[in-house]
């Protein structure tokens, strides 16, 4: 049994470490993201790398790994990378990412073809200006390293699970979501699909916060690993990020997400942890 002052140490460490995470999180990816806001709100003329929006995403992975190093050392960062990338979890649960993609996927493409009157155009599937000379592999790769493994790292493989020793998992998934909301506030200034989101930030902010809700059932599921999260945010980016996805497949996928995230907020909120 851990004595008073054993417990008090033990909280005040855990809130040092939530602390550092949240402030390299974001200081990495701002830092890197400035150049960008400089250049297209001043324009700056400052030199950019041809992906650099998309570097910015490794900003929670390298956050995670220095507050668990500044607080435990090697030995906090062999633990949190054990449990973050474990594949010691029911394989069943890469199915359910696999057959959720799927679903996805074909009430993506249906609501398209009733919305716009035609098929997607199979060869531009998943691909964006945004990541030119890539094909639909090439695209994938970069979203799963990026918004999958380098966001995924901090959100759910650190964040997530040090919440979760103090809340509820419900209320861990909303304070994710509120941490991660504002993560993406300097995109506003610079990245055209943010600036031109208008209202329709109201229905990101929803989605997000189920699709938060739906990542922790996610990650729970899977005894904290993220493997299954990583290939989930990369697959679901891959469907609503490509250019022609915003006719209506991004709509219809992330009306998805909000329905189940609703479903499964029900479920965990009568859940007693």
């Amino acid at each position: 049994m851990l004595s008073d002052r054993s417990r008090v140490e033990e909280k005040a460490m855990n809130k040092k470490k939530l602390w550092i995470f949240v402030g390299m999180s974001y200081g990495i990816t701002w830092l890197l993201w400035l150049p960008l806001l400089l250049n297209r709100q001043w324009d700056a003329d400052l030199p950019v790398l041809k992906y650099q929006f998309y570097l910015g995403s490794f900003g929670p992975l390298l956050g995670a790994a220095i507050a668990s190093f500044m607080v435990a050392g090697r030995t906090g960062v062999r633990q949190w990378a054990a449990r973050a990338y474990s594949f010691r979890f029911a394989p069943r649960w890469l199915g359910i990412v696999a057959a959720m993609a799927a679903v996805y996927g074909i009430v993506g493409i249906t609501a398209h073809r009733l919305i716009t009157g035609a098929w997607p155009i199979w060869s531009q599937f998943g691909l964006t200006d945004k990541l030119p000379g890539l094909n639909v592999w090439g695209t994938m790769l970069v979203l799963i390293l990026t918004f999958g493994f380098g966001e995924e790292s901090g959100w759910r493989g650190f964040l997530l699970p040090e919440l979760h020793k103090r809340f509820s998992l419900m209320n861990s998934a909303l304070i994710v979501a509120g941490i991660w909301m504002l993560w993406h506030l300097p995109a506003f200034w610079f990245n055209e699909t943010y600036m031109h989101m208008g209202p329709g930030v109201f229905g990101w902010a929803i989605s997000l916060a189920y699709g938060s809700v739906l990542l922790a059932w996610l990650c729970q599921g899977s005894r904290f690993s993220i493997v299954p999260v990583i290939l989930w945010h990369g697959g679901f980016d891959l469907l609503t990020g490509s250019d022609q996805s915003d006719q209506a497949m991004a709509m219809v996928c992330s009306m998805l997400v909000i329905i189940h995230g609703v479903l499964l907020s029900r479920k965990m909120a009568r859940m007693k942890a």
